[in-house]
């Protein structure tokens, strides 16, 4: 384990850096893994027994849940749906609605987090190629590649190519369908000098919501890495594919859940009824498909320094569905029918037999209640038995391109261990959207491959430049840091409808500072305290809507105060933060009006973004890890974080308590091992938020590992996860909204059987 010392962190790398023994097999990297490295700022990495928690077919993002100040929601216990996935974390969040933590995978930024064009980790990484996931709470490190991390940061980092050569298949069945086969291929070592490996997976789910035509997850995955170590140069690349279908699930209110706490509102039978088939599952869906791909140099100048050179590229591109019930009119600014950009001038849900829309019987005022008031003119008791009922299916394209390079500089001088570099990103989003018409709402919602109109396309570019220094100064068992780091960042809207750039905006931060002084006050101790001033950019989000006043709006900023204590004795490690932060500047979207009672799907870019005050947050995090025997382990970690408004906005006022952020957060977890078998259990309390009720959700898993080394094989490995043992019923992560929130993951449990040749 990771002894807390006064030596150089910088040093220690350099020489990891130089060294081949830096590639060396997975348990390597495991006796390395810790709760905290001795930092300036709060910060923790997943142990070990944090990856048998979860099944191979779960989400990378889930093994991070027990960590202080962390909470994890994805709709299902397997991470099925991007819609549905929410990350909070010291009252910042990911959510539909909001993009307030930083994520990256192997220090190369993920794109943003956001629906519409980001990529989480989980489409970079499988779960039998992650190695561990460093957190920066509240505090990221400088040289973080993020335009998000106003709260903190996530590194996802992939496992290292082994030394010995073997092929390793898995199987996996679960609970909701779930199947999962993978596949890996090491190399060995190659050439005296290079290791290798690639590795694809197949994964299908289907929600756990309701039965028969339902929907689910179809997931194609695919990575490849090697490492090259030559004289002073070592040399890494990476790339990953992954291409996914999911049915969303949908989030409910709090009268909802309560009448039916096992239902979404959306339904797995075709009615005929447009105004209740809107809610057919099969018609919400993300498809998405992403490729990533960077080296990295890492050349040793000399002894004390390094210099590390990571250029990567990204392709992202996928649709959402929606299943509106009507058609709509699309006219352009003269009033004249039109296939492409315009406005609607109206919608209709019936139709004669010739195709012609129809208005409902001038008597009829009848009305479907559910999901919301229909009005007579989607209610089919309102027309003549020979009406045909319409309905359209939205589909929004996202398709984003990346190119760039991280540049560091690490370096020490006596006292003085040096960092500088930058990131630079050029990036290219495009975002359009159809509406095609269903061919026979009475029967399915098949659909013409042609749209009868395309609402709106276009193009986002963006360039960012980030530049950073950092000096860190040892004065005996006081270590001092000073950084600073800037960011500059132009965006623009090209509308293709208009053929012109129609908004741009320049969204540079001030030159922004942090510090930080670590004490070791004896072997086993050590004292920390930091400031650090966080910036997230202001999204090309912003520029879809056009009644934005961009001249009005500013980026995002933060102000992260970390003070703590961390301890390490030979069976127990403890860590103690307390933080502060100011969240000014929050940027918000307010929708326009809508008469529909319920989804406006028409919305196209209305609607509009505006600063509206911040968040002030201020906790505790709390964690332990005790070693109470070689074979018997205990983790725990609580959090306290209160988190308010500050200003008034539409929906809150100053001194209101932070939509879905949670008060207390508790984990407690156990795991034992006796030779070949391993068994662990772990349970989280998850505290009040407004009116939602706490809930504690129980995990348990147990596997059997041996070497056989018996025919072609090496070893097996049995590995069972039972999520939400007592089968709790409750409202998980919420939409940003405070007024719905998606519903919490059922009993579910899953079995994978791996065997390495």
């Amino acid at each position: 384990m990771y002894a807390l010392k006064s030596k150089s962190i910088l040093s220690m790398a350099i020489a990891m850096a130089v060294s081949t023994s830096a590639y060396a097999n997975d348990t390597t990297i495991e006796e390395v893994t810790v709760v905290a490295k001795p930092t300036s700022y709060a910060n923790n990495v997943i142990e070990p027994a944090m990856l048998e928690q979860q099944s191979t077919v779960s989400s990378v993002l889930s093994v991070i849940d027990n960590l202080p100040g962390i909470s994890i929601n994805e709709g299902d216990a397997f991470g099925g749906d991007d819609w549905s996935t929410t990350i909070t974390m010291r009252g910042f969040s990911i959510d539909g609605n909001q993009q307030q933590l930083g994520m990256t995978v192997d220090g190369i930024p993920n794109g943003g987090s956001n629906y519409g064009g980001g990529a989480k980790a989980n489409r970079y990484l499988d779960s039998e190629n992650l190695a561990t996931v460093e957190v920066g709470q509240g505090t990221s490190d400088i040289k973080s590649a993020s335009l998000e991390a106003l709260g903190g940061t996530f590194n996802f980092v992939s496992k290292a190519p082994s030394l010995e050569k073997s092929t390793t298949f898995a199987y996996t069945s679960g609970s909701h369908d779930a199947t999962r086969y993978y596949l890996k291929h090491e190399t060995g070592t190659l050439f005296d000098n290079t290791q290798a490996y690639v590795s694809y997976s197949q994964t299908d789910t289907s929600r756990w919501i309701g039965s028969g035509s339902n929907g689910g997850k179809d997931n194609q995955h695919a990575e490849a890495k090697f490492v090259t170590t030559l004289t002073d140069l070592t040399i890494t690349g990476r790339i990953s594919y992954d291409d996914v279908s999911e049915t969303n699930y949908n989030s409910v209110s709090l009268a909802q859940f309560e009448q039916t706490p096992d239902w979404d509102q959306l339904t797995w039978n075709w009615t005929g009824v447009p105004h209740f088939d809107q809610m057919f599952a099969e018609g919400w869906g993300t498809l998405r498909e992403n490729t990533l791909a960077y080296l990295k140099f890492e050349y040793a100048i000399s002894s004390t320094s390094l210099l590390t050179v990571s250029p990567y590229y990204h392709k992202n591109s996928g649709r959402g569905d929606w299943i509106p019930p009507y058609l709509t009119t699309p006219v352009d600014e003269n009033g004249n029918p039109t296939t492409e950009g315009g406005s609607n001038a109206g919608s209709y849900g019936f139709t004669d037999s010739e195709g012609n829309p129809l208005a409902p019987n001038a008597d009829c005022t009848a009305s479907l209640s559910w999901p919301w008031e229909s009005g007579p003119g989607l209610n089919p008791a309102c027309y003549d038995a020979g009406a045909t009922p319409v309905m359209s299916y939205r589909h929004t394209h996202y398709n984003k391109d990346r190119l760039g390079v991280t540049a560091h500089y690490a370096a020490t001088f006596g006292m003085h261990d040096i960092e500088a570099g930058f990131w630079y990103e050029q990036s290219d989003r495009d975002e359009s959207r159809d509406w095609h018409k269903v061919i026979d709402a009475r029967i399915y919602h098949h659909y013409d491959s042609t749209p009868y109109w395309t609402q709106y396309k276009n193009t986002f570019e963006a360039d960012t430049l980030k530049w950073y220094a950092q000096d860190s100064m040892a004065f005996g068992d006081l270590t001092l840091n000073v950084g600073v780091k800037k960011y500059l960042v132009d965006i623009e809207k090209f509308d293709h409808y208009q053929n012109a750039t129609t908004a741009k905006v320049n969204s540079d931060s001030d030159i922004l500072f942090s510090g930080g002084i670590v004490y070791q006050l004896n072997n086993s101790t050590e004292l920390f305290t930091s400031y650090s001033e966080n910036f997230a950019a202001i999204k090309d989000g912003v520029l879809e809507r056009d009644s934005s006043d961009l001249s009005a709006i500013e980026p995002e900023t933060a102000e992260n105060i970390d003070l703590g204590v961390r301890y390490q004795n030979d069976a127990l490690k403890l860590t103690a933060t307390a933080y502060s932060i100011e969240f000014d500047n929050r940027i918000t979207f307010i929708a326009p009006g809508s008469d529909t009672g319920g989804i406006d799907y028409t919305i196209g870019t209305n609607g509009s973004y505006l600063n509206v005050g911040g968040i002030e947050s201020q906790g505790l995090e709390l964690s332990a890890s005790y070693m109470l025997s070689p074979e018997w382990s205990f983790y725990s970690s609580y959090t306290n974080n209160n988190s308010e408004y500050k200003g008034d906005a539409p929906g809150f006022e100053a001194g209101d308590k932070v939509i879905d952020s949670v008060d207390d957060l508790f984990v407690l977890s156990t795991d034992y091992y006796s030779g070949d078998f391993r068994f662990g259990m772990s349970a989280k309390y998850t505290g009040e938020r407004g009116d939602v009720d706490s809930y504690t959700v129980l995990d348990l898993n147990a596997g059997y590992a041996a070497q056989v080394d018996a025919g072609p094989f090496k070893a097996i490995d049995i590995a069972f996860v039972v999520y939400n043992v007592t089968d709790e019923s409750y409202l998980a992560g919420g939409t940003g909204n405070g007024s719905t929130y998606f519903i919490g993951s059922p009993r579910t449990a899953a079995v994978t059987f791996t065997a390495t040749f």
